[in-house]
């Protein structure tokens, strides 16, 4: 697998993207760099989402739940084949939430799809082992 510059660039700009929507709780941001047959994953029971209409709403409910979030990520490991790339990076999540502060530190890996539209995420799994909330 060749990884081209061009599409490291392009993958590495969606992914912060993402964070930046995140980090701005803005849904609609989010929403827009989805595949509409998106799964997201999560590390907790029931955090299992098809769809990009089941994605958004669960995302704004941890926007409703936090006064303040951000969402920094590691190193960005990416590789792909084609139109299909995939990511791997640790993350730190902040979450600010009735005056109390907490660090989230997890990993996250993600596969993105090029469509007419851009680079979509199309599966994006983000975990937070045991022992890494601060």
């Amino acid at each position: 697998m060749f990884l081209s510059a061009k599409t490291r660039d392009a993958v590495t700009r969606t992914m912060y993207a993402y964070a930046s929507a995140y980090g701005r709780k803005d849904a609609d941001g989010v929403a827009a760099l989805l595949a509409p047959e998106v799964i997201g994953i999560g590390s907790e029971k029931g955090e299992w989402v098809e769809g990009r209409d089941g994605y958004v709403s669960a995302i704004a409910r941890e926007f409703a739940a936090f006064d303040d979030i951000s969402l920094e990520y590691g190193d960005l490991r990416i590789a792909a084949d084609g139109i299909i790339a995939w990511v791997a990076t640790p993350f730190e999540m902040t979450v600010t939430a009735g005056g109390r502060v907490r660090h989230l530190n997890g990993r996250l890996t993600a596969v993105l799809m090029n469509t007419w539209d851009g680079w979509r995420f199309v599966q994006t799994h983000f975990s937070v082992p045991e022992g890494g909330e601060e």
